[in-house]
């Protein structure tokens, strides 16, 4: 079997895949490859799903490899399948997974983080950023009997956290945001919630660096006011020095909440802080069956290790710069505004306003661009040890595939038919009727509705659906021109789209002749020869289609 037949099956295994996943996981495959469609309008097929990672490089099932710069949304610091923490993990599997006491191994991990962290002076395990973010909030309100948290930077977690007051909050909001980098706004807020502000949780860095001083400034407030500086280092911690973003900024937090990078991709968490803090934690903050579970412990023993030893964050710094580096000689070639920002471990990309186009759908077309040019990235950048001159090498081929079809993007007037974003929004219903089969459903553009929506099966036969009125679609996206006119439908002939049960064809948006979004459709009846109903979205921002499984 040549090289062509092996990645065909591969594109089959992974539309069934997609299909399947679709199908039956609640969430849909909600992550940001899940929402794409199999293919693009030129034929490239995109990543979906991970086969194998070795080092920084990923396989995905179409046994396609990437240079991947996601690091698993920032667990992998090492890079995958590190030799050490991989024998860290084999060896702690004969003394269990999960057991009935605290292992040892446990008090091991605590007093690595307490050396390295400078604030952690005790150590609660959990398993994701959730369960730390909540758990600080529970903590900085039972250690100072206030209710009220200002927050910044910081993903939404447990909804318990942002319920409702009680007592005299009664009906009070509990969360409010606070802008990054402003101490006069942080400061406004604190005094206008005197005496009853918890805690101010914040990541201390992300795509912007503070102001001299502000970090500080922030602390000083905090303690001026009787209120705990939580610092969410969930991404921070391990990346920019070994003892996180308090360490580079020399600004210590009472708490701190750690993940992803401490373990190298194996399931951690930890909220660290102030002894004084620490045990004021509510019992019910950490009721965790799985908090001790050895083997990722013993990956976090590993890593640590490694970090204390190795110049893993001089490593980092050193190849996010000559990355930023080459993205900015090569969008100074393609004649693109956009930059990386953020400190070099952890960088995002960030695109200007240009033309018809807004900076966000611009690093849409670049993150699929980047995609089809074997660079993985969700528009953010995290190196990992791995990653070396090599990388670098294959990634600034990408940039030079990929920016000059952003330039010309940037370049196309409202309403034509520039280089496809891949950004459409919709939904379509299936459904049996006698020997054919009923698509339904909406489809709108970045700029407006497609021109035209085709059907074409698999032999090549073309169905063009009818326009239909969808006042509903205009109310939902008064922004978006002729939304109303985005509605189509169209019924399919069995003869031509059905062989053995199964419904194939491809959902096509025309511009002109031009198809500007193509997605794969595969449906099996059910033996009574139903189709699942939908609705079935075809996109959120970025195309998504849902369809049952084959």
């Amino acid at each position: 079997m040549g090289a062509a037949d092996l990645e065909r099956d591969g594109v089959e295994r992974t539309a069934e895949l997609l299909a399947r996943a679709r199908r039956l996981l609640a969430y849909e495959s909600v992550d940001w490859i899940g929402r794409r469609p199999l293919s693009a309008p030129d034929g490239a097929v995109f990543p979906h799903f991970a086969a194998s990672a070795r080092g920084y490089e990923l396989t995905d099932t179409a046994g396609r490899g990437f240079v991947d710069w996601v690091s698993a949304w920032g667990p992998v610091l090492l890079g995958y399948g590190h030799p050490e923490v991989d024998a860290a993990i084999r060896a702690q599997l004969d003394a269990g997974p999960t057991l009935s006491l605290t292992h040892p191994i446990e008090i091991e991990v605590a007093s690595l983080l307490s050396e390295m962290v400078p604030c952690a002076e005790m150590v609660a395990f959990a398993k994701n950023g959730c369960d730390v973010l909540a758990a600080a909030v529970a903590t900085a309100r039972a250690a100072t009997r206030r209710q009220i948290v200002l927050r910044h930077g910081t993903e939404r977690f447990q909804e318990w956290s942002e319920l409702q007051g009680f007592g005299a909050s009664a009906g009070e909001p509990l969360m409010h945001e606070f802008p990054y980098d402003d101490g006069e706004a942080l400061g406004g807020l604190l005094e206008r919630f005197s005496g009853q502000v918890a805690a101010v949780l914040m990541e201390p860095v992300r795509d912007v660096l503070p102001s001299p001083g502000y970090l500080p400034g922030v602390r000083e407030l905090c303690d001026r006011h009787g209120a705990l500086l939580v610092f969410n280092e969930v991404v921070t911690g391990f990346r920019l020095a070994n003892g996180g973003a308090q360490e580079y900024f020399g600004v210590t937090p009472d708490l701190a909440c750690l993940g992803k990078a401490m373990a190298n991709g194996m399931p951690l968490s930890a909220l660290v802080g102030r002894r004084r803090c620490m045990q004021r934690m509510p019992p019910f903050a950490f009721d965790s069956t799985y908090r001790g579970e050895t083997l990722s412990l013993a990956a976090a023993r590993a890593v640590l290790g490694i970090l204390r030893r190795e110049p893993v964050i001089e490593h980092l710094a050193r190849i996010g710069s000559a990355v930023r580096s080459e993205f900015d000689d090569a969008c100074a070639k393609a004649g693109v505004r956009a930059a990386l920002k953020g400190p070099p471990q952890r960088m995002s990309f960030c695109f200007e306003d240009a033309g018809a186009r807004t900076g966000e759908q611009l690093r849409a077309l670049f993150v699929q661009e980047c995609l089809k040019h074997g660079v993985l990235t969700n528009g953010h950048l995290l190196p990992c040890y791995a990653h070396d001159a090599e990388a670098v090498r294959r990634t600034r081929l990408g940039f030079d595939a990929a920016l000059p079809v952003v330039a010309e993007a940037a370049r196309a007037a409202p309403g034509s038919a520039g280089p496809c974003l891949c950004a459409s929004r919709g939904y379509v219903n299936f459904a049996r009727r006698d020997a054919a089969l009923a698509v339904a459903g909406w489809m709108l553009l970045e700029d407006g509705p497609p021109d035209r929506v085709a059907i074409v099966s698999p032999d090549g036969v073309r169905c063009l659906a009818e326009r239909r009125e969808r006042p509903d679609v205009a109310r939902v996206f008064p922004g978006i021109p002729g939304a109303a006119q985005g509605g189509y439908e169209a019924m399919l002939p069995a003869r031509d789209f059905q062989r053995d049960g199964v419904w194939s064809f491809a959902l096509c948006a025309l511009l002109g002749e031009r198809s500007v979004f193509r997605c794969e459709v595969r449906l099996r009846e059910h033996p009574d020869a139903s189709v699942p109903a939908g609705p079935h979205a075809t996109g959120d921002g970025l195309v998504r289609v849902g369809v049952p499984a084959v």
